[in-house]
C-alpha cells in the first residue's frame, strides 16, 4: 500500500484513554517538518467534539490521514525472519502468532510491517493483532466526527533493531519496549525522562520539530507514525495496514480514478481532433498539389504542343526565306498574261519559282490557242503543256509549265 506517494504532507490522528492528538507532516525544502500540532481533551457525553476540533487544525486539503492508537485487548511483538515474500511473509507471522495468543479460536486482525533486511539478510518484522469486535469504539468514534483514514497503525510498528528503549503509558502503562521485547515498568518517572532524552535525537535526525513550547513526550507517538511514513516502511509491499472497513477509507482514490479516466478520454479526444486537423490539413494539402500537377501537366502538354507548331512554322518560314524571290517584274507579267487570257479561263493554280511558272488553268473553249497567247506576250515559252477532260464535262483542265524566252531549255509539248 503506498500511502506516501499521494501527497508531500500528510496527517497523524493519534487517540488514547481521554485524549486525542493530531499532527501534521510537511516537506518543505527538501526536509519534512512537524506544522501543525492540536490536542483536545475527549468529553464524555460528546466524544466526537474533540476529534473534530482536532481533525479541523490538522488537516490540510485531501492528503493522507493515518490514524494511531491501542486498541483493547492488543497484541505487539517483534520477532526476527529471513527476507521472504509477501505471502510467505504472511505466513511465517500466522505461525508466530500461535506462540503468543492464548486463545487460539478469537478472530483477530494483525497486521505487520518488515523492516529492510541486514548484511544477513534477516528482517525485524513488527506485528500487532487486536480482536475484530475491539476496532467498533473507534470505528463508531470515526462515523461520529466523520473522518475517513487511509490506514491504522500501533506506534510502536515505527521501532527498528537498535533503537533506544521506549516507553509510552498512554500505549502500555505497565511495560516499557526495549530490544523487541516488553519488560516491567520499576519507575515510570526515570523511564519517562529517558524515553525523551533518548529519542529527542533520534527523531530530530529526520524531522523538524516546532520552535517553542513543544511537548515531546505527549507528541511522540505522533512522530513514530510520521517516521514510519517518511522513512517509507509503509511503503514496503510486505506492510499490511489496511485494517479499517472499507466505509471508514477515503473516497478519494475512487475519485482519482475518475479523473484519470476522465483525463485519459480528455486526452484522447485532444489527440484525436489535433491527429484529425492534422490529417485534414495534410489531406488538403495533398489534393493541392494533386491538382497543381495536373495542372502543370496540360500547361506542359499545351506549351509542347505550342512550340511544336512555333517550329514547324519557323521552318516554313525558314524555307521562305531561303527560297529566291525570282523576277521582280513577275506581277507586271502576270497582269499581261491575265489580260491576254481570254475571259472563259480560270486560272486556279500559280507556282513560280526559277526555272518558270506551273499553272492550272480551266478552260471551256476546247480551240483555245495558248501557244499564240503565251508567244504573243514575248515572255515566256511552253514548257510543257498538258489538257485532259473527263466525260460529259464541257470544261477542260490545262497543266501549262512557262519558262522564261531567256532559258535555252526545251521540251515537248504534249495535248
Amino acid at each position: 500500500m503506498d500511502l506516501l506517494g499521494i501527497n508531500r504532507s500528510f496527517s497523524v490522528l493519534f487517540f488514547a484513554p481521554g485524549v486525542v492528538r493530531g499532527a501534521s507532516f510537511c516537506r518543505i525544502e527538501k526536509k519534512w517538518k512537524v506544522v501543525d500540532c492540536a490536542s483536545a481533551v475527549i468529553d464524555p457525553e460528546n466524544p466526537a467534539k474533540a476529534w473534530k476540533s482536532v481533525l479541523k487544525s490538522i488537516r490540510h486539503g485531501d492528503g493522507l490521514l493515518l490514524l494511531a492508537g491501542a486498541v483493547q485487548d492488543g497484541l505487539f511483538f517483534h520477532f526476527n525472519s529471513v527476507e521472504l515474500s509477501a505471502r510467505e511473509q504472511r505466513d511465517a507471522v500466522t505461525m508466530e502468532l500461535t506462540r503468543h495468543l492464548l486463545q487460539k479460536d478469537e478472530l483477530r486482525v494483525t497486521e505487520f510491517t518488515v523492516s529492510a533486511a541486514d548484511n544477513t539478510g534477516m528482517v525485524d518484522v513488527a506485528v500487532y493483532c487486536f480482536p475484530e469486535k475491539s476496532l467498533e469504539p473507534v470505528a463508531a468514534r470515526m462515523t461520529q466526527s466523520s473522518c475517513r483514514a487511509d490506514g491504522f497503525v500501533y506506534p510502536l510498528m515505527a521501532v527498528e533493531p537498535g533503537d533506544p528503549l521506549i516507553y509510552m503509558a498512554e500505549l502500555e502503562p505497565e511495560f516499557f519496549f526495549a530490544d523487541g521485547c516488553w519488560l516491567p515498568v520499576e519507575d515510570k518517572e526515570e523511564l519517562e525522562k529517558k524515553t525523551v532524552d533518548l529519542w529527542r535525537p533520534v527523531i530530530g535526525g529526520f524531522l523538524g520539530l516546532p520552535s517553542g513550547e513543544f511537548d515531546f513526550e505527549a507528541m511522540l507517538p505522533l512522530l513514530l507514525c510520521g517516521r514510519m511514513v517518511i522513512s517509507g516502511k509503509l511503503n514496503r509491499p510486505q506492510s499490511v495496514l489496511s485494517v479499517l472497513p472499507e466505509k471508514l477509507r477515503p473516497v478519494r482514490y475512487r475519485k482519482h480514478l475518475i479523473l484519470t479516466a476522465f483525463l485519459v478520454i480528455l486526452l484522447a479526444v485532444s489527440l484525436f481532433i489535433r491527429f484529425t486537423r492534422t490529417w485534414g490539413a495534410e489531406y488538403s494539402s495533398y489534393k493541392s498539389t494533386v491538382k497543381e500537377i495536373q495542372r502543370l501537366k496540360r500547361d506542359t502538354a499545351k506549351l509542347k504542343a505550342q512550340n511544336k507548331k512555333a517550329s514547324r512554322e519557323l521552318k516554313e518560314m525558314q524555307k521562305v526565306i531561303s527560297t529566291a524571290v525570282g523576277d521582280p517584274d513577275m506581277l507586271a507579267k502576270f497582269a499581261l498574261l491575265s489580260e491576254a487570257l481570254p475571259g472563259n479561263v480560270l486560272v486556279s493554280n500559280v507556282r513560280w519559282h526559277d526555272a518558270g511558272v506551273d499553272m492550272v488553268l480551266l478552260c471551256e473553249d476546247d480551240k483555245l490557242d495558248l501557244p499564240g497567247i503565251i508567244n504573243g506576250l514575248g515572255i515566256w515559252k511552253i514548257g510543257q503543256l498538258q489538257q485532259r477532260q473527263t466525260g460529259d464535262s464541257a470544261v477542260a483542265t490545262i497543266n501549262l509549265k512557262l519558262v522564261p524566252i531567256e532559258s535555252k531549255s526545251s521540251s515537248g509539248v504534249k495535248k
